[in-house]
């Protein structure tokens, strides 16, 4: 689901009528949501995670479907491979919610995709 999806989702969900409304839930100004919804900028994984909650998305999918925008070939690949493992494990669930905070601080996204795909195995 593509951002502009998320925040249209969210706003039907919530009988929130304007963009200014969605971007108070979430904490954030109304013109940074204006871009996020253009496609002209990107939100720090904590809002991605509040706006997938009320949009009524699991937030998990939404990470992963972000970092998978982000993320070169490889990256993609191990990305593509961790969502369609998703139902399969709850250790996903864990690493995503546990690692990702974690690693805006000190890990790489090639760290963090390692460390799942070894919880999946």
């Amino acid at each position: 689901m593509d951002t502009k999806e998320l925040i249209e989702r969210a706003q039907k969900k919530n009988g929130i009528k304007n963009m200014t409304g969605i971007a108070e839930a979430i904490g954030i100004n109304q013109s940074s949501l204006s871009l996020l919804k253009s496609g002209k900028s990107e939100l720090s994984d904590e809002t991605y995670i509040k706006l997938a909650k009320l949009a009524g998305v699991d937030p998990t999918e939404v990470i992963i479907e972000k970092h998978m925008r982000k993320a070169g070939p490889e990256g993609r690949k191990v990305w593509a491979t961790l969502a369609k493992a998703l139902p399969k494990s709850a250790a996903l669930l864990v690493v995503v919610a546990l690692v990702v905070p974690y690693n805006q601080a000190h890990a790489s996204n090639i760290q963090i995709l390692q460390a799942a795909k070894y919880l999946l195995c």
